[in-house]
C-alpha cells in the first residue's frame, strides 16, 4: 500500500487513506468480488434495500460496484465503444448530486446504458421507475417500421378499435411532441446492445403516461390526423400479448413446409414432431420469439450429420480479475445419417435475443439452412445477476460467446443471410413478409 505516500496525493487524502488501510474491519466484509458460477451472479454484495438516498456514501458505493463489475468481470468491455475509465469520472459528480430516489435511479439506469448491453437494465417491477415512466398504456402496440412509429397491433381488440386507431397507422407526434425527438431523450434511458433493440424497447413505452389520454397526431394513406385516445392501466389491457403467444409450437403451412414456434416449444415433442416431418422439403423455425425451453442441442442432433463446432465461450476469474479464459470450442450435433435433409430456415429480427441467438448460432449449420430477417438484439450469453444499493436488480452478459474462429455477436447481432423486414403496406395488410419469404425459399428447387 505504499502507493498511499508516494502518490502526491494531499496530506489530508493521504491521511484519510492510511485511516481506511488501518480500519478494524469485522469477518463479514470482503476485499473483492466473489463471482459465484453456480448461480451466475456475485454473492457478499449487500443490496441496502433501505438507504437513505440523500447519503452520498450509498450512491457513490453504487457507482464503485458497477464500474468495477464492468471492468472486472464483463467479458465485452473492449465493445462498450469509449474509455470506460471515463466514465468513471463523468458519472462521480453525476451521482454525488442525484440527491434523491428517483435522481438516483435513472442516473444508475443511464450509466448501465452506457455498457450497451441487453442483459443490462433495472429489472424487476421498480415501483419508482413505473410511476416515473407511467402506470397507463394505450391500447394498441407500436413498433418501429421503416424507422416510423407504426400501429401494428392492439394489446386489447375492442380498446384498440375504439382508440380510433388502426393497423399500419404512423404515430407522428404525441402531446404535440415529434416521436423523432421522443427517441432522442429516451435513448439515454433504454438499454440494449444495438440501435433496433433500443426502438423495440422505445416502441413498447411510447404511448405510456400517468394521464388518462394522450393527444396523438397521426398519418394514414398519406393524410395527416389528429385524435385524443384513452389509456389505461395493466389491470385492463395485455402490455405483455406479444411475449405470450398461446398457438400451437408446431404445424404445418402444407403438406411440404412444416413450422416450428420455440417460443412455446417442449423437449418431450420433439422425437415425434422430427418423426412426422422427415420427408418434408422445408422446416421453418421462428425464433422471433424467447425459447421456452433450450433447444440447441436436442433439435440440433436432428438438423446435422455429424458434430459440429458452432461456438466458444469466454469466462472471467476470481483470482486474477480482468483475466477472461476461452474454452475449447462446443458442438452441436451427433453423427446421425438420418438427419432432417429438408431446407431449414430460421426466422430472426430485434426480439430474438440471448438464448435464441445462441440457438441461431447452432441451427444456421444445418447443411440446407438459411438465416432470414434482420439483426438481432446482440446480447448472447448467460446473464450475470446482482444488486445496487437501493435493492435495484440488474445483470450483464457474463460469459462472453463467440464463433468457433473468434468472431463476436455481442452488439452486431446474428447477421442474417438473407435480409427481410417488415413494411408498413405490409403491416396494414396484416402479412408476415418473413414468413411469407421463408416458404418462396423452400418452394424453390
Amino acid at each position: 500500500m505504499n502507493w498511499i505516500n508516494d502518490s502526491n496525493f494531499s496530506l489530508e487524502l493521504a491521511s484519510l487513506l492510511t485511516k481506511v488501510k488501518h480500519a478494524k474491519r469485522s469477518d463479514d466484509n470482503y476485499y473483492g468480488f466473489i463471482f459465484n458460477e453456480g448461480l451466475g451472479g456475485f454473492k457478499n454484495e449487500n443490496s441496502y434495500y433501505n438507504m437513505n438516498y440523500s447519503d452520498v456514501g450509498f450512491r457513490i458505493l453504487s457507482l464503485f460496484r458497477y464500474w468495477n463489475i464492468i471492468q472486472y468481470y464483463f467479458p465485452y468491455k473492449n465493445l462498450i465503444g469509449e474509455d470506460w475509465k471515463g466514465v468513471l469520472k463523468e458519472f462521480i459528480p453525476k451521482l454525488n448530486n442525484a440527491s434523491n430516489e428517483i435522481e438516483y435511479k435513472l442516473t444508475v439506469l443511464e450509466l448501465i446504458v452506457r455498457v450497451h448491453d441487453t442483459h443490462a437494465n433495472i429489472w424487476g417491477d421498480d415501483q419508482t421507475l413505473k410511476i416515473y415512466w407511467g402506470v397507463n398504456y394505450a391500447p394498441v402496440e407500436i413498433r418501429f417500421i421503416e424507422n416510423k412509429a407504426v400501429v401494428t397491433d392492439y394489446y386489447e381488440q375492442n380498446l384498440g378499435m375504439k382508440s380510433g386507431l388502426q393497423i399500419g397507422d404512423v404515430i407522428t407526434k404525441i402531446n404535440g411532441k415529434p416521436v423523432e425527438k421522443i427517441v432522442l431523450d429516451k435513448l439515454k434511458y433504454t438499454s440494449a446492445s444495438n440501435y433496433p433493440r433500443q426502438l423495440m424497447d422505445i416502441g413498447s413505452n411510447l404511448l405510456r403516461t400517468n394521464d388518462s389520454a394522450l393527444k396523438i397526431e397521426y398519418t394514414r394513406d398519406g393524410k395527416l390526423n389528429e385524435i385524443e385516445i384513452k389509456t389505461f392501466s395493466t389491470n385492463k389491457i395485455n402490455i405483455n400479448k406479444r411475449n405470450q403467444r398461446k398457438d400451437t409450437c408446431f404445424k404445418f403451412i402444407n403438406p411440404d413446409i412444416s413450422y416450428i414456434y420455440p417460443g412455446t416449444i417442449k423437449n418431450d415433442y420433439l422425437p415425434d414432431i422430427m418423426n412426422t416431418i422427415k420427408n418434408t422439403k422445408g422446416l421453418i423455425i421462428d425464433l422471433r420469439c424467447y425459447p421456452s425451453e433450450t433447444i440447441v442441442y436436442s433439435l440440433g442432433k436432428y438438423l446435422m450429420p455429424d458434430s459440429i463446432a458452432f461456438v466458444r465461450l469466454s469466462s472471467g476469474s476470481n483470482t486474477d480479475p480482468g483475466t477472461f479464459v476461452i474454452s475449447d470450442v462446443l458442438k452441436v450435433g451427433e453423427k446421425n445419417g438420418n438427419y432432417y435433409k429438408g431446407k431449414v430456415i430460421i426466422l430472426i429480427n430485434e426480439i430474438t435475443w440471448s438464448n435464441a441467438e445462441f440457438t441461431t448460432m447452432a441451427f444456421r449449420l444445418a447443411p440446407k439452412a438459411t438465416v432470414i430477417g434482420s439483426t438481432t438484439a446482440g446480447s448472447d450469453g448467460n446473464v450475470t445477476q446482482f444488486n445496487l444499493p437501493g435493492g435495484l436488480y440488474t445483470g450483464i452478459s457474463g460469459f462472453g460467446v463467440y464463433y468457433p474462429d473468434g468472431r463476436e455477436t455481442q452488439r452486431i447481432g446474428i447477421v442474417p443471410d438473407i435480409e427481410v423486414k417488415p413494411t408498413i403496406d405490409g403491416i396494414k395488410m396484416k402479412k408476415d413478409e418473413l414468413l411469407e419469404k421463408a416458404i418462396e425459399i423452400i418452394k424453390e428447387h
